[in-house]
């Protein structure tokens, strides 16, 4: 059940496509002031659930609110909400700026000077004709449409595609601050380093339903991950053969390695009864983490 500062709420959306199941049983929250990474591979369902979001598409059953409102009953709540689509379609004859004043009059909004600052920050002539634009400029254009009302809700697929590592940090920069306004931001990425940094928690979906929603730490610790303990002399493996969470152990001279599952803290607390000197933990990535639960290994 969603709380009342979830400004994007997706109970059970299942979305079949004739026999072809788009997404089944898809239930996330994301609340004011919170970034939710959602990953996927391609093909996992990820647009499907980003198009009933945005009321481009309607689902086969299941409940999509903004603002805890249903899409599909008000169409203005849209005007709260920023898109960046997967597959930018912008006027290739408009110059940069007639192009965003345009969409600015649709919502009847006067918004140049929103317009200038953003354009200033990320580098981009506003003189410029869309057509005449690189692949990262025009994704510049994408991003500043997309927050250029100052928007509640982001809605974000693929949003850096093409930029270059400044245009990235200046983004990173923008959604935390649009997150520190109290902005809802759905953020879906192949840029896996990059949702690591910014997002709170992390949601991946595989096959078209929804694998697991969590924090980072969270996830951390569900993912096998492997503790370097260094004695002052060598420690026998079997110490460690019956402690909680440790899947496996082996020992290298004044080293003892072991994989650990869940929580750290009884291989720790092992490790300080039997006088440990240095401890050296490998946190799996993001990437791994999403490499794993993809592939269906074991998460605990």
């Amino acid at each position: 059940m969603s709380k009342s500062n979830d400004h994007i709420a997706v109970d059970q959306l299942t979305k079949f496509y004739g026999h072809h199941r788009g997404v089944e049983s898809v239930t996330f929250t994301v609340s004011a002031g919170e970034v939710l990474g959602f990953l996927g591979p391609n093909g996992s369902g990820k647009t499907t659930v980003i198009r009933t979001l945005m009321g481009l598409i309607r689902a086969t059953s299941g409940d999509v609110r903004l603002f805890g409102r249903p899409v599909i009953s008000d169409p203005r709540l849209r005007e709260r909400v920023g898109y960046v689509p997967g597959r930018l379609e912008l006027l290739p004859r408009m110059s940069v700026r007639r192009y965003l004043e345009h969409l600015a009059a649709l919502r009847r909004r006067e918004l140049s000077t929103a317009i200038h600052s953003l354009a200033e920050r990320f580098t981009l002539d506003l003189d410029a004709t869309i057509s005449s634009l690189s692949k990262g400029n025009k994704q510049k254009v994408g991003v500043i449409q997309a927050v250029m009302h100052d928007p509640q809700v982001l809605i974000l697929d693929e949003p850096t595609s093409g930029l270059d590592p400044i245009g990235q940090r200046q983004f990173d920069d923008l959604v935390n601050e649009m997150r520190e306004r109290g902005a809802a931001v759905l953020l879906s990425s192949h840029v896996m380093s990059e949702v690591e940094v910014i997002a709170d928690r992390i949601a991946i979906l595989d096959h078209g339903r929804l694998a697991l929603v969590a924090s980072m730490p969270q996830l951390r610790e569900r993912i096998e991950r492997s503790l370097d303990f260094e004695f002052n002399q060598p420690v026998e493996a079997s110490e460690f053969s019956s402690v909680p969470g440790v899947t496996s152990v082996r020992a290298d001279g004044n080293h003892l390695i072991c994989s650990v599952a869940g929580s750290e803290r009884p291989a720790l607390a092992k490790a300080v009864e039997l006088g440990v000197r240095a401890v050296t933990s490998q946190e799996p990535t993001l990437e791994e983490i999403f490499i794993a639960v993809t592939r269906g290994e074991r998460v605990v």
